[in-house]
């Protein structure tokens, strides 16, 4: 194909895509002093009913929130006069007869797309765009003044209660922009229009800052609200999310140590104290030396009372180290006396081995100053 032909045909191609007549076409208008006009009859590849254009979906309860967005959808499409009504349906016969329903019913399916199945299901029978439109404004819009005292009563209790600055900040900015579509901001060339729209962002200022944290946020508060002329919106943001950020990171921080500080209090006191072999001997000398004339009701032993008995309280480490050995031997030598058929005598008087087993083991046998002689 000729290069020259080729791009003829694409320049045509692209007027007929785009919705731009020619000399005879149905879809557009011709263009004017060079500018190209767009036909609100086009529609791109990528149009179909069951698109949602729109992230918001009428619940019954947000029509302005949706209504907002629906309509910032539809003027991006322009598709604006579809909806108020500006133009209307051709006559029976008309060329545009058939671009005009192939747009209606692609912004009937926009429209019921977005809306909740429960609401759905109520003006599912509505085939006009325009005819939607009007009977869900009058179903769902709530009275102007109304709407206007809930999102001021709203705006008025607001507060951060232990949420962050981010999620604080998005209810507040909700709240504005529902109460700028019931109230917006006067145009006029006087200069007044600059003046209101500072003094509503003062008072959208005040609003946030009067529903921070006052145990976090009290004191920078205080300082923002002092200073002259008050800080942009923006700025105030700014300085309370970095303030935000300190002191998580102060928290963080206090938080570490605290649970290293417990750890190191937790080992102190599981671990087991011990004291010296020198120590434990020092001490019982001076038990033994300050308890001399003590008498124990339980051994019957001098130098210490019943409640330090070393029977009832346990023998010390440096103790059972010392007589282990000693200890051993005598366990040894008792066994040996045991086993022999002797009968024994202390300072003359017979003694069987059925009476030395009582009163060796009765618990207060004492090392005898005399012998032990067998019979």
């Amino acid at each position: 194909m000729d290069k020259r032909k080729y791009s003829s045909w694409w320049f045509r191609w692209n007027q007929v895509a785009s919705g731009v007549t020619g000399s005879s076409g149905t879809l557009g208008v011709l263009p004017l002093a060079g500018s190209v006009s767009v036909s609100p009859y086009t529609l791109s590849a990528s149009d179909n009913p069951g698109a949602l254009i729109t992230s918001v979906q009428l619940n019954g309860e947000n029509y302005n929130e949706w209504a907002s967005e629906m309509l910032n959808a539809l003027q991006a499409k322009r598709k604006m006069s579809f909806i108020h009504g500006t133009l209307p349906k051709p006559a029976s016969g008309s060329p545009d007869m058939e671009n005009w329903l192939t747009v209606n019913s692609m912004i009937v399916g926009w429209i019921r797309s977005s809306i909740e199945p429960k609401v759905r299901s109520t003006v599912s029978y509505i085939t006009d765009a325009h005819l939607l439109w009007t009977e869900l404004k009058e179903r769902f819009s709530v009275g102007n003044k109304v709407r206007i005292h809930q999102i001021k009563s709203q705006l008025a209790s607001c507060k951060q209660d232990g949420q962050t600055v981010l999620e604080y900040y998005g209810r507040l900015a909700m709240l504005w922009k529902e109460l700028q579509t019931y109230q917006p901001v006067i145009s006029c060339s006087c200069g007044a229009a600059g003046v209101l729209a500072k003094e509503k962002e003062e008072e959208k200022l005040h609003q946030f800052v009067m529903g921070l944290d006052d145990a976090r946020f009290g004191g920078l508060c205080t300082s923002i609200v002092a200073s002259d002329p008050l800080p942009s919106l923006g700025e105030v943001y700014a300085k309370i999310v970095r303030e935000e950020q300190r002191l998580t990171s102060a928290k963080a921080r206090e938080q570490q140590q605290e649970a290293i500080g417990f750890v190191a209090r937790r080992e102190e006191v599981l671990a087991p104290v011990r004291p010296s072999q020198t120590e434990t001997r020092s001490d019982s000398a001076n038990s033994v030396r300050r308890d001399r004339n003590a008498l124990c009701s339980h051994c019957g032993r001098t130098g210490h009372d019943k409640k330090e008995c070393w029977q009832l309280v346990g023998f010390p480490e440096w103790w059972l180290d010392r007589n282990k050995n000693k200890w051993r031997s005598w366990k040894r030598r008792r066994s040996q006396w045991l086993q022999q058929p002797w009968s024994w005598s202390w300072s003359g008087q017979c003694c069987t081995r059925h009476k030395f087993q009582r009163f060796f083991f009765s618990g207060v046998y004492s090392r005898p100053s005399g012998r032990l002689y067998p019979s």
